[in-house]
């Protein structure tokens, strides 16, 4: 690697990290500026007060939104209790110790009383067979309970020191024999007395440093409506969005580009003019039109394909990947590949026919430039074949451009085919989107957006990468 692309690089990845900055600010602005509110929203007009002021402290909207100067911890001067209420007669929680450090995580109008909360770990066993280790959560040292299960203090399982809930995800510390060593958080969050404690100031504590220091950390927040972490969820649509991707760019790459060359090998010929109007048409259909088109021909009609879903029911392969072709061909399922494939067949076909006309139009217009040069000039000469020249020569060079849109338009595809994956019931994360708008799923929508934005950067800076290896000439 030469020190140009070396830079190069470098200046690159120096650049992503302010632009990637800015793409999370703005969804954090525009979600935050939008009409309405998110808790109303979700609970209805028929929604208490205090359950919209529950609602809006688990999603965290009770903080200030850029700085906070009222205060965010609070250390008792004394001992005290937290209480269910703010009152001294309601019920205790727990008591609080000196010099205990609690968290103010809201502020209300009871005068006189704050809004703590105590956290504390619990370490301790679990039984490895009651846990779900996946890939995923090797790869982040977690899992998840299988079940209801409990945390014992040691291997023998004598004592109980906690319960866990179906499907709670907590960080797996090692694995000894038939038994996992884990840690679990709990928060206890109540009432007291505001007199009893010291609050310290930490301008930090707000809605957007926050929500920035848990992405810096991999946490989207918990979905509202599934109760389940948000990257979880991202995470199991994920290979659904990727496996759309791929076959929506085998089929685009295939029409578009072969198109493409021909209509310039072709110029001002009869076939190059019906690419070219080919070309404007299949961009104009709308997307969604394309794609009921398509059932209705080849799913309701001739019957070859399935019109909707991912993969034939009760047939699915053993999850490996996440990607059923792949885990299909990786664990020699037969069934389930081809199932796999005749699903996908479909969708693929409409993002691949609807973004070709890009391909077909940036090919023709690249090849026409290069099939000038003095070197094709100078290969017809030598009495190369025109097949030869055209699709090894030629388009050779005049691919650069056409891979720099072939990244980003998969970036866009990773970001979510909406409409496709709406109109085929593809569970990806398009139509995960679409759902959680409806439900108002405030956390789901924020963690989905925040996704697309990386995958936009990261795919860029790749395709930038790539491009700069190819032709040394935007290195400098």
């Amino acid at each position: 690697m030469g020190s140009s692309l070396r830079a190069h690089i470098l200046t690159r990845l120096l650049m992503t990290v302010p632009m990637v900055l800015i793409l999370v600010t703005l969804v954090f602005v525009i979600l935050r500026v939008m009409p309405g509110d998110p808790a109303l929203a979700m609970l209805r007009e028929t929604a208490s007060e205090e359950q919209l002021r529950n609602l809006r402290h688990a999603l965290g909207l009770d903080k200030p939104v850029l700085f906070n100067f009222r205060g965010s911890t609070a250390i008792a001067k004394e001992t005290a209790n937290l209480y269910e209420k703010p009152k001294t007669d309601s019920r205790i929680l727990r008591p609080i110790e000196k010099e205990e450090k609690l968290r103010i995580t809201g502020w209300t109008s009871e005068e006189g009383w704050l809004w703590l909360a105590a956290t504390e770990q619990v370490q301790g066993w679990v039984r490895v067979k009651d846990l779900r280790i996946g890939l995923r959560e090797r790869l982040f040292s977690t899992a998840r309970a299988a079940s209801e299960t409990d945390i014992y203090a040691d291997t023998a399982g004598s004592k109980v020191v906690e319960h866990l809930s179906a499907g709670e995800t907590i960080k797996r510390v090692r694995v000894e024999g038939d038994w996992a060593e884990v840690i679990t958080t709990r928060q206890t969050e109540g009432w007291a007395p505001s007199e009893r404690f010291e609050i310290r100031i930490n301008p930090f504590d707000s809605q957007y440093f926050i929500y920035l220091w848990n992405l810096l950390h991999g946490d989207l927040g918990t979905s509202m409506t599934q109760r389940r972490p948000v990257l979880s969820e991202i995470a199991d649509r994920f290979p659904a969005t990727v496996e759309l991707a791929v076959g929506g760019m085998i089929v685009t790459m295939l029409i578009g580009v072969s198109t493409g060359a021909f209509a310039a090998q072709k110029r001002r010929s009869p076939l190059d003019y019906g690419l070219r109007i080919f070309s404007i048409i299949i961009y104009s259909v709308p997307i969604f039109w394309l794609g009921l088109v398509l059932q209705m021909i080849l799913g309701v009609r001739l019957g070859w394909l399935p019109v909707a879903g991912r993969i034939g029911p009760e047939i699915a392969p053993r999850q490996i990947t996440g990607l059923y072709v792949l885990d299909s061909l990786l664990t020699g399922n037969a069934t389930s590949l081809v199932s796999s494939i005749k699903y996908l067949i479909m969708p693929s076909l409409t993002l691949g026919l609807y973004l070709s006309g890009i391909f077909t139009r940036l090919t023709r217009s690249n090849m026409l430039d290069v099939l000038r040069q003095d070197y094709i000039v100078a290969a017809r000469a030598r009495g190369i074949p025109e097949r030869v020249v055209v699709y090894k020569h030629a388009l050779k060079n005049a691919f650069i451009p056409i891979l720099t849109m072939m990244g980003l338009q998969f970036a866009l595809l990773l970001a979510g085919a909406v409409l496709t994956e709406t109109t085929f019931s593809w569970p990806g994360l398009g139509n995960m989107l679409v759902r959680r708008i409806y439900d108002r799923d405030f956390s789901t929508i924020q963690g989905t957006i925040v996704v697309f934005a990386f995958l936009v950067a990261g795919v860029s800076l790749l395709v930038d990468i790539i491009y700069a290896y190819i032709d040394p000439r935007i290195r400098y």
